[in-house]
This record gives C-alpha cells, sequence and structure tokens, in this order.
C-alpha cells in the first residue's frame, strides 16, 4: 500500500511457522516469538537494511504464524528479499538471552510467555528451508 506522496509503502507479508489448519502454535510460545522477532527484526534493519523500517510483527489469530509489516521505498521490497531478512534475523534471536518487555510495565499479558520454547521453535527454523511463496497452496 503506497503512502501517499511520500515515495514509500507499507509492505505486509506473512511469515507462516505451522500449516494451517494442521498445527499450531501454543498462545505462551507464539507470544514470546512476538517479542523476540520485533525486537531480532528491528536491530537487523537498523544495522544491515537501513532503507527499510519495521512497523510491526504481529502474530496471526489463528498461531500459524505472524504478519511483517514494514515502512519501504515504492518497490523496492520484494518477497525475496522479506524472506533473506526473515533468515537473517533468526540467529539474532537467538542471541536474546531474556525476553525483552517481559515486565508488568511494558506487557499487557507478561505473565503469558513460554521463552524455552520459543527459542527451540527459532532453533527449528534455523534449520530448515525458508521458503518464499507468491501462492501459497490452500489447504483444506
Amino acid at each position: 500500500m503506497e503512502v501517499p506522496g511520500s515515495g514509500y509503502e507499507i509492505s505486509t507479508f506473512d511469515f507462516r511457522l505451522r500449516t494451517p489448519n494442521t498445527e499450531l502454535l501454543t498462545p505462551k510460545v507464539a507470544h514470546s516469538l512476538e517479542h523476540l522477532f520485533a525486537v531480532a527484526l528491528r536491530a537487523e534493519c537498523e544495522e544491515h537494511q537501513k532503507d527499510l523500517k519495521v512497523l510491526d510483527m504481529s502474530p496471526m489469530g489463528c498461531r500459524t504464524g505472524y504478519y511483517l509489516t514494514i515502512l519501504n521505498h515504492v518497490g523496492s521490497l520484494s518477497l525475496a528479499r522479506a524472506t533473506e531478512i526473515v533468515k537473517e534475523m533468526l540467529p539474532e534471536a537467538l542471541e536474546i538471552r531474556e525476553l525483552p518487555g517481559a515486565r508488568v510495565e511494558t506487557c499487557g499479558a507478561y505473565k503469558e510467555h513460554d521463552f524455552d520454547h520459543a527459542r527451540d521453535e527459532i532453533t527449528r527454523l534455523t534449520r530448515e528451508e525458508i521458503v518464499a511463496l507468491e501462492k501459497p497452496p490452500i489447504l483444506s
């Protein structure tokens, strides 16, 4: 979606971690991953992707993944590049030793986390091939 008169657009990508309608992230793991991914993605963009600004990394209500929303120059962010950014962010997320923002002052559900299993999920992702799909298949 273009931001009128600015030369920028807002791009949103689905980042699926689970197969829809077959398996789900637990709410606590999804919440912890949200915190880890947001911090790691912002750090990745600030350090290596200076032309991009992460606006949001929000969990899908179906608990199968996340929506990645980025502000970028019009036409500068392809699905392939967004996929590479996610891949490059994962080791950064694994380096985090204390869950960011998981305090009563900064999180509306600060007791609803599973940091250890979220780290396990990230480790799993670093071992798997992450594939960019323009038109993923519909599963029934």
